[in-house]
């Protein structure tokens, strides 16, 4: 039966939304804003790639926003003050049945080369899409109408309590909308080259892996953005990074932390603060079903999740500003179940190793980490306390997430995400047997996530949930270490600087509305 609690208490949320938009957009009969001026820029700790101009293969974790926020906008999306807020839409109608769900576009909106952006586009950025979740997406999701240049329709083929969540944050990425017409000009690989969206900065130049530069464009709909250029430079010495803020080469540096954080933090002139974000990193272990491999043996991984002192990692990396984490979901989503905490017990660990035949220790195999993690080397320390040997294996942001989702990978992998949505989005896409990110293959939790995915009593829903990760604990799945703590630096020279102002966003933004002091 159809939750017309849940149906009202939406309704009214939608109202809510509709209202803040108006808020949020530019003020009718306003005087013409002033032109753009000047350029910020950033020194990031991670790489980017052309992949990441790409929303349709969005990989569900947050690295991609760092662009998609400046270069794209949604039908729906979190927006300031809302997690799931109508942008590119102004207006969205449920079934009564919970089935339908039919977008009204802003109208005269346009892409960064002038073209209209229609429910054609709409369309087609979700047919193309194929990125985290589209397997669930496209398995849920009857049909999609177009019924008018500005209206959509979504048709259900059941009734899915999490369709906005899935849909309509940046959980997946499918409400990003691409421009139809242009991406079939110039094809998937053109695009990467030369990409266009709807959002307030198009691409002026890129070096990938290096530098990327925007510009603002006059055709985004909101606002005309206050600062003329964005500056995104790739600086992976974090010591480099601190040098650079200070000289005032960059107005933002990411992910200082430890003693480069603490020096950050007394500097006059600069600020330090941390992104409120929904983020977990964990170790996953690629090798659990591998019955030649010590990580098959369930004494062996929870040996090794009690060698870990995650208090210390986090006092000694990020200045005690993470959360200590016993699970692959943040403790902030909905639906998140609070599992029993490991403690930090290493003879315990090494009587463990010996009870399940490694009285000396083992060779692990590798531990894959991205290049910019503050993680890796300090797990590595502590399980070659009690005798398990791992060989640190980093790649570069971009192509670490690729090797993940390609899921080849062997011994332990450091993943995670920062991506939004509640712990149904986050298990589909890292726990569900052949999810965009999961080395898990466990057909009990399979079960329950198929039937939490069509149960509409939230109690019951709730119960199914926490049934999942309790069984994740139980089977030792994963390796859960920090919340980690992502410290934003900024400059002398930021006035609005962005941080927390886009729910679950752990970057700057929204861009359009950061600005430079003045004078600076």
């Amino acid at each position: 039966m159809f939750n017309t609690f849940a149906f009202n208490k939406f309704v009214r949320r939608i109202a809510a939304v509709s209202a803040a938009t108006l808020m949020f957009g530019a003020a009718p009969n306003a005087a013409a804003p002033a032109a753009p001026q000047g350029t910020l820029t950033w020194g990031l700790s991670l790489s980017l790639t052309s992949t990441f101009f790409d929303p349709g293969e969005t990989p569900g974790t947050g690295a991609p926003l760092l662009l998609q926020y400046a270069q794209h906008d949604a039908v729906i999306r979190p927006i300031a003050g809302n997690p799931s807020g109508l942008s590119l839409a102004d207006k969205l109608e449920q079934s009564d049945d919970g089935l339908t769900y039919t977008f009204t576009l802003r109208p005269n909106l346009r892409f960064q080369n002038g073209d209209a952006l229609t429910a054609e586009d709409v369309k087609f950025s979700f047919d193309r899409y194929r990125g985290a979740g589209a397997k669930l997406l496209k398995d849920k999701v009857a049909e999609v109408a177009v019924l008018d240049p500005l209206r959509v329709r979504f048709k259900l083929k059941e009734p899915w309590p999490d369709f906005l969540t899935f849909y309509g944050t940046t959980a997946t990425g499918a409400a990003w909308v691409l421009p139809k017409k242009y991406i079939e000009e110039v094809g998937d690989e053109g695009f990467k080259k030369a990409p266009i969206g709807a959002g307030p900065y198009r691409l002026k130049a890129f070096k990938p892996g290096i530098e990327f530069n925007f510009e603002a464009s006059e055709h985004y709909w909101r606002k005309t953005p206050n600062v003329k250029n964005l500056v995104f430079r790739y600086i992976p010495d974090p010591a480099t990074r601190l040098a650079a803020i200070k000289r005032g080469e960059v107005d933002f540096a990411y992910a200082l932390t430890g003693a480069l954080g603490e020096e950050a933090r007394r500097t006059k002139g600069l600020t330090l603060k941390t992104a409120n974000i929904p983020v977990t990193n964990f170790i996953v272990f690629a090798s659990q079903y591998d019955e030649k491999s010590p990580w098959s043996n369930p004494k062996v991984r929870e040996a090794a999740d009690i060698a870990v002192d995650r208090k210390a990692i986090n006092d000694a990396s990020y200045m005690g500003l993470a959360r200590e984490s016993y699970s692959a979901i943040p403790q902030a989503m909905a639906f998140y179940w609070n599992p029993p905490q490991s403690v930090y017990d290493p003879a315990r660990a090494k009587k463990l190793l010996a009870e399940a035949g490694y009285p000396n220790g083992f060779d692990g195999g590798f531990l894959h980490t991205d290049a910019s993690d503050q993680i890796g080397e300090p797990v590595q320390s502590y399980l070659a306390e009690v005798g398990i040997r791992v060989q640190l294996r980093p790649s570069e942001r971009a192509a670490h997430l690729k090797q993940v989702a390609e899921k080849k990978l062997t011994g332990l992998v450091l993943t995670g995400s920062g991506a939004p949505g509640n712990a149904a989005t986050r298990l589909d896409q890292f726990v569900r047997t052949g999810g965009s990110m999961s080395y898990v293959k466990d057909a009990d939790i399979d079960t329950l996530l198929d039937q939490q995915s069509r149960e509409l009593n939230k109690e019951k829903r709730t119960a199914q949930l926490a049934q999942v990760q309790t069984l994740l604990s139980e089977r030792q799945r994963f390796l859960p270490v920090l919340e980690y703590a992502f410290v934003i630096v900024t400059g002398p020279r930021v006035g609005v600087d962005g941080v927390n102002l886009i729910p679950d966003n752990p970057y700057t933004g929204p861009y359009e509305d950061l600005t430079i002091k003045p004078g600076q």
